[in-house]
């Protein structure tokens, strides 16, 4: 088994084939394809959690599912109406529709399990669909406490499956072609990092809105960024200290325990600053996504909004916009290359390692805020 390498835009694009409908997986030469179910080609995937989430999973998989390669054989959810329409749209394929998750876990015809529960049950999944010799696409973060995380790496290790956190943004264009620059060199040494996710929505009920449940908003959120910091990087923080809280929605609703806004600042080895700043009551107009990787000698890089990328020059800014094709969606190439990690046994570009540092990264910034003080990477590393 081997790892797969730090992707540019245009070999990531090469070796997943840049397809839809399926065809990456189709267009492996049959030596390429290990045998997951005996005599037969299938990959058979099981979904465990199909709300809002894993409903758009499940949508994203039959938009680039090939007959003669993938197939959806069984759906678990313990409400009847998501479960039947998320059968429904399979169609043909007629998968089994399961209220236990443990009933598709037992199942033969099922090879990989797409896990989309709510994030305070990721370590009792992850770890059951491991143990019972499943591959796993587990959606962000691992879980909301740093037991979680240790459980569920040290189950990956054991198990010796693929296992692919949610990251979808490490296939996206636009974050490939900002890793590029910043790990090509491209602006020198990194000294300060800024970022903020300024917005004017985030759901108002559910388990979202609960701390113990969800980690709270940096890390149910924010943990797509902390991705790309550790990411561009090739790093995880030494330690935090932040501030943040609720005040504009305190009591709407009632039930909130989740923090509005925070900012929180990283120190990463080698001198590197981060600070990035997060509020979900961001008026229409003024609020925004993005990265800015500042280096030596006037150089730097911004991705605004996931598709506009300025790099500065020897003080020279120069911006592009990084369009998506319509064949590009991020979230299908994170599919197909987690189907193409199995059929190839590599090493997933958003593995357990990312996932770990990642959630650990945002549980970092979370506790420093709540105990308000330095907090340092050791203290959550069991």
């Amino acid at each position: 088994m081997h790892q797969e390498r730090p992707l540019t835009r245009r070999r990531f694009l090469k070796t997943t084939g840049a397809v839809t409908g399926g065809s990456l997986v189709a267009s492996l030469p049959a030596s390429s394809r290990p045998n997951v179910q005996g005599a037969n080609e299938f990959l058979r995937l099981g979904f465990l959690g199909v709300g809002d989430r894993g409903s758009n999973l499940l949508r994203h998989t039959l938009n680039c599912i090939s007959v003669s390669t993938l197939r959806v054989t069984a759906i678990c959810d313990i409400d009847p109406k998501r479960r039947d329409a998320a059968v429904e749209k399979c169609g043909g394929m007629q998968p089994a529709g399961i209220h236990d998750y443990r009933e598709l876990l037992d199942r033969k015809d099922v090879d990989a399990v797409v896990i989309a529960t709510p994030i305070h049950l990721h370590a009792e999944h992850a770890v059951a669909a491991l143990a019972a010799g499943k591959h796993c696409y587990c959606e962000k973060p691992l879980g909301p406490t740093p037991e979680d995380v240790k459980t569920i790496h040290e189950a990956v290790k054991k198990s010796g499956k693929r296992f692919q956190v949610g990251f979808q943004w490490r296939y996206h264009s636009g974050f490939l072609a900002l890793a590029d620059v910043v790990q090509s060199g491209g602006i020198g040494k990194v000294n300060f990092v800024t970022a903020a996710r300024h917005t004017a929505s985030y759901p108002t009920s559910g388990w979202y809105i609960d701390r113990k449940l969800s980690g709270d908003l940096i890390v149910e959120q924010a943990v797509h960024e902390m991705n790309v910091f550790c990411w561009v990087l090739k790093s995880h923080p030494l330690r935090a200290t932040g501030v943040g809280g609720t005040n504009a929605l305190k009591g709407t609703p009632p039930e909130r325990t989740i923090m509005d806004h925070y900012s929180v600042a990283y120190e990463f080895p080698n001198e590197i600053t981060l600070q990035y700043s997060h509020c979900i009551y961001t008026p229409n107009g003024l609020g925004g996504l993005h990265q800015t990787f500042l280096g030596t000698d006037g150089r730097g890089a911004r991705l605004e909004n996931t598709t506009r990328l300025t790099v500065s020059k020897d003080g020279k800014a120069q911006a592009k916009d990084i369009p998506l094709p319509p064949e590009e969606d991020p979230t299908e190439l994170a599919i197909q290359s987690f189907v193409q990690c199995i059929r190839q046994d590599k090493e997933p570009l958003a593995n357990i390692e990312a996932g770990r540092v990642a959630t650990l990264m945002a549980i970092l910034g979370r506790t420093a805020i709540q105990k308000r003080r330095q907090v340092e990477w050791e203290e959550l590393t069991l």
